[in-house]
């Protein structure tokens, strides 16, 4: 009889194992850590990005050097990156983008380098791709590209969304979290699409080395080092390391570890307004650090707290008074 038969076949008497119940609290951390590993790694999001076109999160591999598809300069074709980040009510960042307007073209058709920004720890990227003939492309497919800044692999994530604009004409998005990025007022940057809807390899694959000035957005970044520590309602403990205020974005840093993962801050302002994060990704692991992604706030025009409160409940229960930003 097959080992595995047996196996099967066995039976045990469970009931002299006791099973002790677990809390309220304790189910609610198992639950968000298994939903948490499943989707792994991919990042929450908020409201503001539901009803646009699907967008991928990928986890970095190794960039190898490449061979270049033919570049060539042409007309600026607009596809903002103010879109992108806010469909509803995009703001204007001419001031900090850099326009390219260069194509590369192979066999399965034109890849057009629009624009690109890097904010903070992030390399937004707009371009425009018209497949070749015979080539089958949708919004579900997608071109994320493999990236160098300063010839060194600093990526954390990479994410993508094509959204078509004609039959035969699409606008592709970048969303490139980075990590360790040098203080330099000129960044070089490489990127190269050398797959095809992430799975199929190109021979020839696109490649643009552009540089990108830094200066104008550090400039507007205010940086507000908190260090501070929430005690919760129920006892456990958040910190908040610092925050990060650009004319794009801003980012709040904080820890958990002491704490529920389900624990997520919002923006609130002085007359009450609420702004919730557009992206973020929390971890009660010993050395992550947590993060949430906003819209840009003015921190000279107006007061504003970071409140903790509660992403498993619906209400968005409010976990205590929160932290004054000066």
């Amino acid at each position: 009889m097959s080992i595995y038969r047996e196996l099967n076949e066995l039976r045990l008497d469970v009931s002299q194992f006791e099973e002790p119940a677990l809390t309220e609290e304790e189910q609610k951390r198992w639950e968000h850590r298994v939903l948490r590993k499943l989707r792994k790694p991919e990042r929450a999001k908020s409201g503001k990005w539901v009803g646009m076109a699907s967008a991928f999160l990928l986890a970095m591999g190794l960039i190898v050097p490449l061979n270049p598809a033919t570049i060539a300069n042409v007309p600026f074709v607009a596809g903002l990156i103010e879109r992108f980040l806010d469909q509803n009510e995009p703001l204007d960042y001419s001031a900090y983008k850099t326009q390219i307007g260069q194509t590369a073209q192979n066999a399965y058709g034109k890849l057009t380098l629009n624009e690109v920004l890097v904010d903070n720890d992030n390399l937004l990227i707009s371009s425009t791709y018209e497949p070749a003939a015979g080539v089958s492309f949708g919004y579900r497919t997608y071109l994320i590209p493999r990236v160098l800044v300063n010839g060194e692999d600093l990526v954390r994530t990479r994410r993508g969304q094509s959204i078509e604009v004609n039959d035969r004409m699409y606008t592709i998005y970048g969303d490139i979290e980075l990590r360790d990025l040098p203080d330099d007022e000129q960044l070089r940057v490489t990127l190269a699409y050398d797959t095809f809807d992430l799975r199929k390899p190109i021979e020839e694959p696109w490649v643009f080395d552009i540089s990108v000035p830094t200066s104008r957005l550090a400039q507007d970044t205010t940086t507000i080092e908190l260090n501070k520590t929430v005690r919760l309602q129920n006892g456990q403990k958040v910190t908040v390391s610092k925050v990060v205020s650009t004319p794009v974005s801003t980012m709040v840093y904080y820890d958990v570890t002491e704490a529920s993962e389900a624990v997520h801050f919002k923006i609130v302002s002085a007359d009450g307004e609420e702004l919730t994060y557009r992206e973020a990704y929390v971890s009660d692991e010993a050395g992550e650090i947590s993060y949430g992604r906003y819209a840009p706030i003015d921190l000279r025009k107006e007061k504003y707290r970071l409140v903790p409160y509660d992403g498993f409940d619906r209400t968005g229960e409010e976990l205590s008074e929160g932290i004054p930003l000066p």
